[in-house]
């Protein structure tokens, strides 16, 4: 029955399914529900990013645990084989990730394909430094450069379409760099004195990426020293500052402020982060190798609600209204990994994950 409804019905049913898993589903009943799910995609609700734990890597296991905030459970994942015996480094939208097995050689490869970009420069030994690779565009550009922070605090280059199999490194000479992000076609870094270092990426005569530092900004009236993040937030450049304090009873307490880039870089005026006490129609997905807002409806999206900030360390959400006060578990008590109530936070007790953002199907 469900098979012959009308093409406007399963519009309205499409439309209020929420979270990826869900609408696969939908599409998977038949051909009809197929092709209402692909007319009605623009109208359905944003694809928001997996929080996939890296803790089973073993050469022969091929699943990961994948938290989906939307519909508050877990799953398991099969892995491509390309990533088999892989740590995570790094992701881009869609569901790319970088990954590096033991010996340090690096791969490109789509969660949900499988497809694998072709990399020439694949090794990392003798600079990897376990921080983040981040894409400056999508992978399947010849143009994507890649971009990470090295073992001597400096910035290391690759472009995916250049045939050189060597990185290009630039040591940068100044406070250590803590982390970075692609922002407006350029490539900028913030230090641990909340400086933030504006570079410019060229190409030498063997056509690999090189940068210089076009603006270094000494950033005034610089907040507290707990900043661990940079991302775009409603078009500038937004800083994420965590923190956490034990209180008298040894109860763990977190907070999260957020800075946004003021009068960016001009010689004439100081730029300075201003703090902001909403998120407004976004949530934060808080991460150590990717941080993103992404817009959320006013009704929410399952279980992702506006001005919320989700972490993948302790595996929790945070209202944010700057003190942490009102705190929710992610997932339920039948999940595998027990949620533990301490203080004013919720914490589960499994390894860091990665945010994975899907292909918006």
């Amino acid at each position: 029955m469900g098979r012959d409804l009308p093409n406007d019905l399963l519009h309205v049913l499409f439309v209020k399914v929420g979270g990826l898993v869900h609408r696969v589903r939908f599409a998977a009943v038949c051909r009809s529900w197929r092709a209402a799910a692909i007319m009605a995609r623009h109208a359905a609700l944003p694809t928001l990013p997996w929080l996939i734990f890296d803790n089973d890597r073993d050469d022969k296991c091929n699943m990961r645990r994948v938290y989906c905030p939307e519909d508050d459970g877990f799953l398991r994942f099969p892995l491509p084989k390309a990533l088999f015996g892989k740590s995570f480094a790094g992701t881009h939208d869609g569901g790319w990730v970088a990954a590096l097995g033991d010996d340090k050689h690096l791969a490109i490869v789509n969660l949900f394909s499988g497809a694998e970009v072709p990399l020439h420069a694949k090794d990392m030994t003798s600079f990897y430094a376990y921080k983040k690779v981040i894409f400056s565009e999508s992978p399947t550009s010849s143009r994507c450069i890649l971009a990470t922070i090295t073992t001597r605090d400096s910035i290391a280059l690759c472009r995916i379409g250049c045939p050189v199999k060597r990185w290009t490194a630039k040591i940068f000479n100044g406070p250590r760099l803590i982390d970075i992000v692609f922002y407006n076609g350029k490539l900028y870094a913030l230090t641990d004195l909340k400086d933030l270092v504006k570079f410019k990426i060229g190409v030498n005569k063997d056509s690999r990426p090189v940068v210089t530092v076009e603006l270094h900004m000494q950033i005034g009236g610089r907040p507290f020293k707990w900043a661990t993040n940079i991302v775009e937030l409603h078009g500038k450049l937004a800083m994420v500052a965590k923190h956490c304090f034990y209180d008298n009873t040894y109860r763990k307490h977190f907070f999260f402020h957020i800075f946004v880039l003021v009068d960016e870089s001009t010689k004439e005026n100081t730029p300075k982060w201003e703090e902001v006490t909403t998120l407004g129609d976004c949530a934060l997905f808080f991460g150590r190798m990717w941080t993103k807002a992404l817009c959320v409806p006013a009704a929410g999206c399952g279980g992702v609600k506006r001005s919320a900030i989700y972490a993948d360390d302790v595996t929790y959400l945070t209202s944010f209204d700057g003190h942490g006060d009102c705190v929710f578990p992610m997932g339920n008590g039948s999940s595998e990994h027990a949620t533990k109530f301490v203080g004013p936070y919720t914490c589960c007790h499994v390894p860091c994950g990665m945010w994975v953002l899907p292909p918006d199907f």
